[in-house]
């Protein structure tokens, strides 16, 4: 079992504002748009050295004034034996959801910060 970074997530109280600042100030590219359900949306932008994503989240609760850290997002190999492992931590904060493009849960630290783990379907 392995993890790596697959993306940082923030919520966007205006989604094409959002992307516009993050390619423009910190040449963030190739977005990729994600409509998850009526009224939330995901834009996907990759740095430039291709080492980070940003999800720029909108639609899912309030994002002003700085308080729209959504998540961490991590990248696993295998979504059960991870989910097993950190059930077995004591960390898990929700159950395995199938999305179109991904299986995913979250974790808890202990000061209440989420992580997504995330499988991608091929």
């Amino acid at each position: 079992m392995k993890f790596n970074s697959h993306h940082f997530c923030i919520k966007a109280a205006d989604l094409q504002r959002s992307m516009k600042f993050y390619q423009e100030a910190l040449g963030f590219e190739e977005p990729t748009i994600i409509r998850h359900m009526p009224g939330v949306t995901s834009c996907f932008l990759q740095a430039g050295d291709r080492n980070l994503r940003i999800q720029l989240l909108e639609g899912a609760g309030p994002a002003e004034g700085g308080a729209g850290y959504g998540h961490l997002g991590m990248q696993t190999d295998d979504i059960r034996k991870s989910f097993e492992f950190h059930e077995g931590l004591g960390c898990v904060s929700d159950k395995i959801v199938e999305q179109p493009y991904q299986f995913g849960y979250f974790i808890q630290d202990p000061d209440g910060y989420k992580t997504e783990i995330v499988q991608l379907k091929n």
